[in-house]
């Protein structure tokens, strides 16, 4: 069987199809797992997350013919098979060099980056002049492996070694690497307000998911592989080839996986990287078939197809003024120019580029022709590879993927404001978006807020190392949202805002809330910064009102940048109870019959309301110590409660005595002039009620009123019955 590797642009492809041996890396590539890569794999038993069950036996030959057999591999581009064979001569011969740093080599396309490691680490302690290059690439891996300060170590040794003519000369890619790992230490300490998640459900099978874009009616369109097996064998009938899908998407699972038709698939050539217009009636494509370009990488180009109805799209078309005979062109992508006119943006590592794949555009005219591809220039486009774009109109930024641009792993997704000809600085899109894995393919929505991203990091579904193949992960962004709020009467059609109500927002994890803002309400909206993911509840309090008390949950995708809330208030109607206070004749706890009968007031009350309960509190003037008026205070309180109790029926449980002494005159018990007030001290010898009710939000409103009758007026100061004393 003939392999071949296309140009999708998906790392691992590279690795399943490459034909290009370990040794030879080109086009200004780091890693050489992204020079040229694909969705699809010609070849059948290459695959990281094949089993190695299912692999060819091993001939029981010696380490010689095992390392022979693994070349041969190579050169075939079945790295899994050579990695096996190799990793058996290992163990006979492992004094060997060019065994560990083959192996190395071999992990290196495989994405498997702690194997690679630790093969370049083991040949360079055999040998460390043997392989030259070994010590770039070890530095590479433990960048990739998120080792930032061992790698720039690595690196810097590496610029210090001695180069024969031979010798492939990365010292300037080096400078590049160490710049990256430089960038690593603070961007990693600075992450961004965005949640990267693998997406779940229909999407990310055993092989290759790659390329989303976002479709109407939550709909996602995509590549991959409809086997979930990469081993190829004479009785399998699996089909290898990419194709393009869609899912439904509900909330963050993915369901409905479904193969789009013949065209714009086709079941003799790999297909992926589609986009959709606006309309969604015409296609934009990637086919990759049996050519091969002149280091014998296969060709992939752009076609174009129509909707011809619901579920059938036309012949398609080739975009021949784009594509090239020598070179991949691949990933498309709609933009924009300054002028506003359509362009379609591409990556290519045609000639006459900056470096291996670079990102070209061209003008798209109404009759459908293009004009021709421009280069987008060095404030995009680097040494090493950019890759995957994609362009939001609205906010007029470039997103792409390089490896050229100082990045915190291999492949980092970067973004440029501005339009070819006017570009700004291309800045990382930091982490989480970026890992220390491969990052590529990052779209957004219309508003550049939420999207989607394909990477190899640690997590993603492989049966080969951690990092061997690609998801599909959702990118989320985490944005404040600004809640703008107002409280208003219920029932109040004009939603006039009730002022002077004492706001308060509360985080909710349970039944534990934690406080985090206040405000005090206008006859304006009042504010609170809300976070996406977040329960809160809210309160509202203000006298003569019942506190209002509202759930507030900000979901993870929620789209608004202000959620604006009416919040509603209910008036307290109380019950207005009028209770007359019993008085008392001077140092006495007896009732007199006048007080008896208005004592029914407070009969009826709890007739009405059995489960509300009275409390009896007991008071005298200011005459006599404390002791005997707290006394006093307590017969005249324990005189009343009984009289309920044993006079009116009332239940004991229900009634409660207390009593103060002379402590909480009800008026003075002297003149303003310091002169005793006969009559204020008579208001002073007395009873109240307070009325407690079973649920404190119906307590009802209280007015303690009472006649002080002729009876109770008596002791120092009064002289009824008697004549004034004559003066003389």
């Amino acid at each position: 069987m003939k392999y071949f590797f296309l140009a999708l642009l998906i790392p691992v492809a590279l690795l399943l199809n490459a034909q290009a041996k370990p040794q030879t890396n080109t086009g200004g590539n780091t890693n050489n797992s992204h020079t040229n890569t694909s969705g699809g794999t010609g070849a059948k038993d290459n695959s990281a997350a094949a089993s190695p069950k299912t692999m060819e036996k091993y001939p029981k030959v010696k380490w010689r013919k095992k390392l022979k057999l693994a070349k041969q591999k190579i050169a075939d581009g079945s790295y899994i098979s050579a990695a096996q064979y190799l990793e058996d001569a290992y163990k006979d011969k492992p004094s060997k060099v060019i065994i560990p740093h083959l192996l190395g080599e071999v992990n290196r396309f495989l994405r498997d980056y702690e194997s690679a490691e630790k093969y370049y680490k083991a040949a360079i302690t055999k040998d460390s002049v043997a392989f030259p290059t070994d010590k770039f690439y070890l530095g590479v891996m433990q960048k990739m492996n998120g080792k930032y300060a061992d790698a720039k170590s690595t690196l810097e040794n590496y610029k210090k070694v001695k180069l024969d003519k031979g010798d492939k000369n990365l010292k300037g890619l080096a400078d590049i690497e160490i710049a990256g790992c430089d960038s690593a230490l603070w961007i990693v300490k600075s992450p961004t307000k965005v949640k990267v998640e693998k997406a779940e459900g229909a999407v990310n099978r055993p092989l290759q998911d790659f390329a989303p874009q976002i479709l109407k009616d939550n709909k996602l369109m995509y590549a991959s592989e409809k086997t979930d097996t990469a081993v190829n064998n004479t009785t399998t009938k699996a089909d290898y080839y990419t194709s393009i899908f869609t899912v439904d998407r509900q909330g963050k699972t993915f369901s409905n996986r479904t193969l789009l038709p013949y065209p714009p698939n086709d079941p003799k050539a790999n297909t992926g990287n589609a986009i959709l217009s606006d309309d969604e009636k015409t296609m934009i494509y990637t086919r990759c078939a049996d050519s091969f370009d002149l280091e014998n990488r296969s060709i992939c180009k752009l076609y174009r197809t129509t909707k011809k109805n619901a579920l059938e799209w036309n012949a398609p078309e080739e975009l021949k003024g784009l594509n090239s005979s020598e070179a991949t062109t691949t990933e498309p992508a709609f933009g924009v120019d300054a002028d506003g006119n359509d362009i379609l943006y591409f990556a290519s590592n045609r000639k006459g580029g900056k470096g291996g794949m670079d990102i070209y555009y061209a003008k798209m005219n109404k009759d459908g022709t293009f004009g021709g591809a421009t280069n987008a220039g060095p404030e995009v486009n680097t040494i090493g590879d950019e890759v995957t774009p994609h362009y939001n109109k609205r906010t007029k930024t470039l997103y792409f993927s390089s490896n050229g641009h100082f990045s915190i792993g291999g492949l980092d997704v970067f973004k440029i404001a501005g339009t070819p000809g006017h570009w700004g600085a291309a800045i990382n899109a930091g982490v989480p978006v970026n890992s220390s894995a491969d990052d590529l393919y990052y779209v957004l929505d219309e508003r550049g807020e939420n999207g989607y991203e394909v990477s190899n990091r640690v997590g993603t579904t492989s049966s080969r190392g951690s990092t061997c193949c690609d998801d599909i992960w959702t990118v989320t962004a985490v944005r404040d949202v600004i809640l703008k709020a107002i409280y208003v009467l219920r029932g109040d059609a004009t939603n006039k805002p009730v002022e002077g109500v004492d706001a308060s927002m509360y985080k909710a994890n349970g039944n534990n809330f934690e406080f985090v803002a206040n405000a005090k309400t206008t006859n304006v909206p009042f504010y609170f910064l809300l976070k996406r993911g977040t329960s809160y509840k809210i309160n509202g309090n203000k006298d003569g009102y019942w506190p209002s008390i509202d759930n507030l949950s900000v979901s993870e995708t929620e789209d608004r940048d202000t959620i604006s809330q009416i919040f509603y208030l209910d008036q307290i109607h109380r019950e207005h109870i009028n209770i007359p206070s019993v008085y008392f004749a001077f140092d006495k706890s007896n009732i007199i019959d006048f007080y008896k009968h208005q004592i029914d007031s407070v009969v009826l009350v709890l007739n009405a309301h059995p489960a509300y309960t009275v409390e009896i509190q007991g008071h005298t003037d200011s005459k006599g110590s404390d002791e005997y008026n707290e006394g006093l205070s307590m017969r005249r309180a324990n005189e009343v409660k009984d009289f309920l109790i044993k006079k009116k029926s009332i239940a004991a449980n229900r009634v409660v005595a207390k009593w103060f002494g002379k402590k909480m005159p009800a008026v003075p018990n002297e003149l303003p002039n310091g002169e005793d007030d006969p009559e204020g001290r008579a208001r002073n010898r007395r009873v109240e009620f307070k009325i407690i009710p079973d649920k404190t939000e119906d307590a009802p409103e209280m007015q303690t009123t009472g006649e002080v009758v002729k009876e109770v007026k008596t002791g120092p100061g009064f002289t009824y019955g008697k004549k004034p004393a004559q003066k003389k």
